[in-house]
């Protein structure tokens, strides 16, 4: 019998640089709201993917925040919390931005505290071969990766080669959880739904809105669809007001978005009972 393998693996990088969509890729489900707005992931997600004889177990960090308007204490002690318990810190950092003094600190100060560092270079379709090689230097020469991966999480290039890399480090350690299930998150359904919506509203609304919105989700299966309720809870009415918009158009859109997501996740029909309400 083949012996198995386990890795605890933890995602870390700057604001939107695509470790959402990475972990939302390899589990080809959306578990972790993928936004172009800074700092959208409120919790670690934790995520199962059991690829061959390794059961690989993925986190998704807040990411580092550079701007101080938006920095939390809070986000970010959740990056560097039991780190012992980490065999592989996959550092993603997005190839089009402009390499500085100052995220190479931060690179530096975030992969100090792991034992295995890789770098995944994600977005590599937007640029040039040139360009590329001259970021992978760069990055390799100031920062102490083990190994470096030029990846398109969009376009499905090089996952197939990170994997493989992880199968092949990871150490031999029984399962965590169970091999019947093939992908698994620790979050429950309700969760997964308010995610959604989350998303679409930062997408929708832009910096118009400050990131301190709550949603609680409810779902009752019914004869031929999935009933949803969710409340959007806000601060102030101005916010209520932002989110509900001119004749309940914004509401209306961010609902129809989500509802079409929702879909998918229960592969049924979704009727979505969606409202604002300030705290």
């Amino acid at each position: 019998m083949k012996k198995k393998k386990s890795s605890n693996i933890l995602i870390t990088g700057f604001p939107n640089v695509g470790k959402s969509s990475l972990i939302n890729f390899l589990l080809k489900r959306k578990i972790s709201i993928v936004s172009s707005k800074v700092q959208t992931t409120n919790e670690n997600i934790q995520a199962v993917l059991n690829h061959n004889d390794c059961q690989m177990i993925f986190v998704d960090t807040p990411g580092i925040i550079n701007k101080k308007k938006f920095y939390s204490k809070k986000l970010s002690r959740e990056i560097f919390k039991n780190t012992e318990q980490i065999d592989i810190n996959l550092f993603v950092y997005d190839v089009t931005k402009k390499l500085t003094t100052l995220k190479l600190k931060k690179i530096n100060e975030t992969i100090s505290t792991f034992k295995k560092n890789y770098l995944i270079l994600n977005k590599i379709d937007l640029v040039k071969n040139d360009h590329l090689l001259q970021q992978i230097e760069q990055l390799n020469k100031k920062i102490c990766f083990t190994e470096t991966f030029p990846v398109s999480v969009k376009k499905k290039i090089g996952i197939e080669n990170l994997l493989e890399m992880i199968s092949k480090i990871s150490p031999y350690r029984d399962w965590k959880f169970n091999s019947n299930n093939k992908d698994i998150i620790n979050k429950d359904l309700n969760f997964i739904l308010s995610e959604i919506t989350r998303e679409k509203i930062f997408n929708l609304l832009n910096k118009e809105l400050p990131y301190v919105i709550k949603i609680k989700s409810l779902f009752k299966k019914e004869k031929n669809m999935i009933v949803v309720e969710q409340r959007i809870i806000v601060e102030k009415e101005s916010q209520k007001a932002i989110i509900i918009g001119q004749g309940g158009s914004k509401i209306k859109d961010i609902g129809s978005r989500s509802r079409f997501d929702m879909e998918k996740v229960f592969k049924k029909k979704v009727f979505l009972d969606l409202r604002v309400i300030k705290n």
